[in-house]
């Protein structure tokens, strides 16, 4: 097995077949990155709190059940498996299920994560591990940080969810780790990712499913929320594949912003769905869905390019249109 060797300025020359580990491998993005790594050569070691037997683990290589706030299972599967290269997805990652319940949150990603980088230094300290955090943590647009500036990684990090502050907390967790014991670290920042997969809790799945019902008759309007926000959508397939090239080429002790920038109101992205599912609904707003318009950053993504090479291969309207397709 080609290992994760012959680094040169932190970047990995010979990257196939290395052995990775994936954490939180049974959420949404799990089996993308699962067959992202696959694809590329890569050998593959998974886990997360899933029973086994549930479905999303199905197609799961060398699978684990175990929860990241378990120091001493986690230890002993990353003994086991000996893995080259690790990248942390196992997280809370749905912003209203922290701010409902802010402490398991903040164990699961915070505590979870400094978790993970113990078992790797101590079990496997050559390993490289990258943490999935949020472009949320750099919070919102204000007065002197225009939606239409480009955020670099190196500007200071301002998170208002309590979500975002676990984030910014794992950060700083493992970037700690990297200056005490030496672990190679690097923290991908990904801004709203979505694909065929992802549950009706997130938007564009939710319009997509609730404009096929009411086309089948099943609904007589849709339910939305602020259609006046404004987000940027990157398909969960060119995410991953960051991944996989910031593992291989990424420079240690940096941090990667992801997004290809395809920035559209609400409304807008409502009506790409309304056109592609072919149907004129009722539309409703739902007090309960209902959030203070705002505006995501526009992040620069100069040093991913030019570290990696990656590039986007999914435009917003293809990646609504397989998620359609897939309902």
């Amino acid at each position: 097995m080609t290992t994760i060797t012959g680094k040169k300025n932190g970047v990995m020359k010979s990257p196939r077949c290395a052995r990775v580990l994936i954490t939180g491998a049974a959420g949404f993005v799990g089996s993308y990155l699962v067959d992202e790594l696959v694809s590329h050569g890569h050998s593959v070691v998974t886990t997360d709190a899933v029973p086994p037997q549930a479905p999303a683990t199905k197609s799961l290589a060398e699978y684990r059940q175990i929860d990241i706030r378990d120091k001493n299972a986690l230890r002993k599967f990353v003994q086991d498996t000996k893995p080259d290269a690790c990248i942390h997805l196992g997280a809370i990652s749905f912003v209203p299920d922290g701010d409902a319940d802010p402490s398991t949150l903040l164990t699961v990603n915070i505590a979870g994560t400094v978790n993970v980088a113990e078992a790797l230094r101590h079990e496997a300290p050559g390993c490289r591990l990258l943490l999935v955090s949020s472009s949320q943590v750099y919070g919102p647009v204000t007065s002197v940080r225009a939606a239409n500036v480009p955020i670099r990684e190196v500007a200071p990090l301002m998170p208002l969810s309590m979500y975002a502050i676990s984030k910014v907390a794992a950060e700083h967790a493992v970037s700690a780790y990297s200056g005490a014991y030496g672990l190679q670290t690097l923290i991908a920042r990904p801004a709203n990712h979505t694909g065929p997969g992802q549950t009706t809790r997130f938007v564009a799945v939710s319009f997509a499913r609730q404009a096929m019902e009411f086309k089948q008759g099943k609904l007589k309007e849709i339910k939305v929320g602020n259609l006046e926000s404004i987000r940027d959508f990157t398909d969960v397939r060119d995410v991953v594949k960051a991944y996989r090239l910031i593992i291989e080429r990424g420079q240690i002790d940096n941090a990667y912003n992801i997004t290809t920038n395809a920035r559209v109101s609400i409304g807008e992205l409502l009506d790409m769905i309304k056109s592609i599912v072919g149907c004129e609904p009722k539309v409703t707003v739902d007090p309960a869905l209902y959030r203070p318009s705002d505006a995501s950053l526009r992040l620069d993504i100069s040093r991913l390019r030019e570290h990696t090479g990656w590039s986007p291969e999914y435009t917003l309207q293809e990646t609504l249109s397989d998620i359609v397709d897939s309902l």
